[in-house]
């Protein structure tokens, strides 16, 4: 599978130079706290996210199409989620918009290509392991509820008789956001090696921070690796959503998607001058003068022998001298 050709990546660009009040503000763990807003904003809309994406199956499924405007909604808050998380391992140091819309002025962007013809076999199987997996889970909410208090017996006592004080709560009820039921068990290959780069990221965004501190750069091969993280997650996301159907790479390099360019390194330097400066013109030929008519005849003067004729000088034209008069005979 080439890359390149992925229609999901994420346009990360380089900063040359990073925030060392940031990098404290992490530290502290105040950065967290910051994010918090957009973390409440995103409950809700997770939420919309994974309703939108569920109906466009259906959509798909009779219709062989995936709306335009679910799709730009499903893509929008998955560039919201993908901003916050760049954010948030300090791929860029600049606070993330409100906004699902694409700028062009921010640094992270999520690029998604709209699939022209979508399976409707994969939607459909899409749909119906999703209302397996979504009755299964009332079913087995109802069935917990029903026996509370056989739980709520049992977390009290133990089997010499002492009491416990922990008590069953139902409280983590499962969240509608996220992915779809289907598309997630077909990514299991992909949360598994993510759950060991996430553990790398970690610890590189934890180093970071220091280097920050001191040097107030991040350094690019490190900033490759979160970046790569941040993209291969986001690619695995949008499978699960239902925004491509093909399988995402095992794989962090960036594609090109939809016309854009993704800058994976940093700025190459200046192209040398000669390459800037435009070529000299070609010298022409220099004009041939023009040609000198001919002189005229030497006139004849009695006896067959041509007047003798002064050269021309060189600035007054040449011009033949008058007949001179024969002298009379017997002189």
């Amino acid at each position: 599978m080439d890359v390149r050709d992925y229609p999901v990546d994420v346009r990360a660009d380089y900063p040359q130079s990073s925030s060392r009040l940031w990098a404290i503000l992490t530290i502290l763990w105040i950065k967290w706290f910051a994010l918090i807003p957009h973390w409440f904003c995103l409950i809700f809309l997770g939420i919309a996210q994974f309703v939108v994406a569920l109906v466009a199956q259906f959509v798909v499924a009779f219709g062989g199409e995936y709306p335009e405007g679910m799709h730009r909604f499903v893509t929008g808050v998955l560039r919201w989620q993908t901003r916050v998380t760049a954010f948030f391992l300090t791929v860029t140091d600049r606070y993330p918009p409100f906004s699902m819309d694409p700028a062009a002025d921010y640094p992270v962007d999520v690029v998604a290509r709209r699939p022209e013809q979508p399976s409707r076999t994969y939607a459909v199987f899409t749909i119906v392991v999703e209302i397996l997996f979504i009755v299964g889970g009332i079913w087995l909410a109802v069935w917990l509820i029903g026996h509370a208090d056989t739980f709520r017996s049992f977390s009290s006592t133990s089997s010499n008789g002492s009491n416990f004080s922990a008590t069953y709560r139902f409280n983590n009820f499962p969240s509608f956001g996220g992915g779809l039921a289907l598309r997630q068990l077909a990514a299991i290959p992909h949360l598994i090696v993510l759950a060991f780069l996430g553990i790398a990221a970690i610890v590189i965004w934890i180093v970071v921070q220091w280097v920050v501190l001191f040097v107030a750069r991040f350094p690019f091969g490190m900033w490759e690796i979160e970046t790569g993280y941040v993209r291969w997650y986001t690619r695995v996301l949008a499978y699960t959503l239902g925004l491509v159907d093909r399988y995402p790479p095992f794989s962090m390099r960036p594609s090109i998607a939809g016309g854009e360019d993704v800058l994976t390194s940093p700025p190459p330097p200046p192209p040398p001058m000669s390459g800037t400066w435009p070529q000299a013109p070609t010298a022409q030929p220099a004009a041939q003068p023009a040609a000198q008519p001919p002189a005229p005849p030497a006139p004849q003067v009695p006896g067959g022998q041509a007047a003798p004729q002064t050269p021309p000088g060189p600035s007054s034209p040449s011009r033949p001298e008058p007949p001179q008069a024969p002298e009379p005979p017997g002189s």
